[in-house]
C-alpha cells in the first residue's frame, strides 16, 4: 500500500480520486489518499473524513510517500512542495506555473532528498508527452518542438470560424461550456502556452528556460473574424501556436496566431485538442495529440507519474541554467503575409 496526499480538492484533485478509484491495475490498485489539503470540506465525498487544513500534519506522516500539488498558482503551492521534498516525500504536480518558475530549484532538491519531482500533467493534458521528451528521445537530437498547447484559445478559434462568432461571443460560448476560466487573460494574451513551451524546450534543449525570456509572447486578443476569412481565402486557418527550435548554440521561440495551411497537422486539432510535434534528426517529425485539458485526462497524467515513482522511478539529471543570448525569436527568415486588411501574420 502507498499513502498519498493530495494538495487541492479542486477539478483536478478530484479527478485524481475518480481515476484511482477506477484503476484496477498495478501499482495503482495499491494507492490509498491518506490526507487531502483544503480550505474547503466535502461533507458528501466519499473522502470527506480525509479532508484537513494542516499542511504540517501531512509533512510529519510518516507514511505518506507521494505528495500530489494540485492547488495552482505559486504561493503556496512552490513552498509546499520544497517542504513535502525537504521532508523525503516525492512530489507530483500538474502545476505549470511552479514548475516554470521553480522546477530547476525542486529538481534539486528532489535529487539532494533522494526522491522525485514530477510534473507530466503540467503540459497537454492527458497528453503524455513530459516523459517521452526525457526517456524516448534519447537516442535522437530534438531540432524543432512546436504544438497547439492551449485548449481554451484553440476552441475560441474554431468557434470564430465555424460559427463566425467574434471573439467574444466564441469566448462567452467557452465560459458556458467550461472551457475558459472566470479570468481568462492568462490564456488569451498566449502566457499559459508560453509556460508550456518554455517547459518542454527546457526538456527538449537541456535548458532551464523560464517563460519571461521567451522573446515573442503574442495572444489572441486581436483576431478578428476579418482575418480569419481572409486567411480562409488562403486556403490557411489562424493557430496559437509556440514554436522553439534549435539553431546552432542558440534556440529561437515564439507564442503568437499563425497563418497554418493543409500541409501542416496542425491544420485538423480543433476545439479544445492539444497537439505537440517534435521533430528529431533521426526521428523525424513525432506528433502527440490529444484532450490538453479536463479534469480526469490530467488526473490520468498526474497517476501515471505516481505510478512511476512507485515503480521506482529515480531523480533526474539536472538540466543547465539558460545563459544569455542562448533564447532568440524565433525564425527571423520564416515567411510572414500581410493579408488585405493590413494585418501581418506569420505562416507555419
Amino acid at each position: 500500500m502507498t499513502d498519498i496526499a493530495i494538495l487541492g480538492f479542486g477539478v483536478v484533485g478530484s479527478g485524481i480520486y475518480t481515476v484511482l478509484s477506477k484503476c484496477r491495475n498495478a501499482p495503482l490498485n495499491g494507492v490509498n489518499i491518506k490526507h487531502i489539503l483544503d480550505l474547503r470540506s466535502f461533507p458528501a465525498h466519499p473522502l470527506a473524513s480525509k479532508v484537513t487544513k494542516d499542511f504540517d500534519m501531512i509533512i510529519a506522516d510518516e507514511s505518506v510517500s507521494v505528495v500530489v500539488e494540485t492547488m495552482g498558482g505559486v504561493d503556496p503551492a512552490y513552498r509546499f512542495s520544497l517542504a513535502a521534498l525537504n521532508a523525503g516525500k516525492s512530489v507530483v504536480t500538474s502545476n505549470k506555473a511552479v514548475v516554470d518558475k521553480h522546477g530547476a530549484e525542486l529538481e534539486q532538491a528532489a535529487i539532494d532528498n533522494g526522491v522525485c519531482y514530477l510534473y507530466e500533467a503540467s503540459v497537454g493534458g492527458g497528453i503524455p508527452i513530459i516523459a517521452p521528451l526525457r526517456e524516448c528521445f534519447t537516442a535522437d537530437k530534438i531540432i524543432r518542438i512546436a504544438g497547439i498547447l492551449n485548449g481554451t484559445t484553440n476552441h475560441i478559434l474554431t468557434n470564430m470560424r465555424a460559427e463566425g462568432k467574434t471573439l467574444k461571443s466564441a469566448l462567452d460560448t467557452a465560459r458556458a461550456l467550461g472551457y475558459a476560466e472566470a479570468d481568462p487573460r492568462s490564456d488569451l494574451a498566449g502566457f499559459d502556452t508560453a509556460r508550456k513551451i518554455a517547459i518542454l524546450a527546457g526538456l527538449a534543449f537541456d535548458r532551464y528556460i523560464p517563460f519571461e525570456s521567451i522573446p515573442v509572447i503574442e495572444g489572441i486578443e486581436d483576431v478578428t473574424l476579418e482575418d480569419i476569412r481572409l486567411a480562409e481565402e488562403l486556403g490557411c486557418v489562424i493557430k496559437l501556436l509556440a514554436v522553439a527550435e534549435k539553431v546552432g548554440d542558440h534556440v529561437e521561440i515564439c507564442v503568437a496566431p499563425f497563418l497554418v495551411g493543409t500541409h501542416s497537422i496542425f491544420h485538423a486539432v480543433n476545439d479544445v485538442q492539444n497537439a505537440i510535434s517534435v521533430t528529431g534528426s533521426v526521428t523525424g517529425e513525432v506528433v502527440f495529440y490529444g484532450q490538453g485539458a479536463g479534469s480526469l485526462p490530467t488526473a490520468a497524467a498526474v497517476c501515471g507519474d505516481i505510478a512511476r515513482i512507485i515503480s521506482g522511478a529515480s531523480a533526474l539529471p539536472l538540466r543547465r541554467e539558460c545563459e544569455p543570448g542562448f533564447v532568440l525569436p524565433y525564425g527571423g527568415d520564416y515567411k510572414r503575409v500581410t493579408l488585405a486588411n493590413g494585418k501581418i501574420y506569420r505562416v507555419f
